[in-house]
């Protein structure tokens, strides 16, 4: 398996607009639409990173976050 520096795939900045309008299943999106969908995977993402953190502190595991 390749290492993947933690680094390489951290965003410094939130998803834009354009950058999710780029993409060609969101391109049809209007500007408002984008927004609800970015907000929505900020959400998922938040959900999701609390259950990680949480079944880790289950194991006995710690996070690096």
């Amino acid at each position: 398996m390749k290492y993947v520096d933690k680094e390489d795939i951290t965003r410094k900045h939130d998803l834009t607009v354009e950058e999710l309008k780029s993409l060609p299943m969101f391109a049809h999106f209007t500007d408002d639409e984008a927004k609800e969908a970015i907000s929505t995977i900020k959400t998922f993402v938040d959900i999701a990173l609390d259950y990680y953190k949480k079944d880790k502190e289950k194991q006995g595991n710690t996070t690096d976050f």
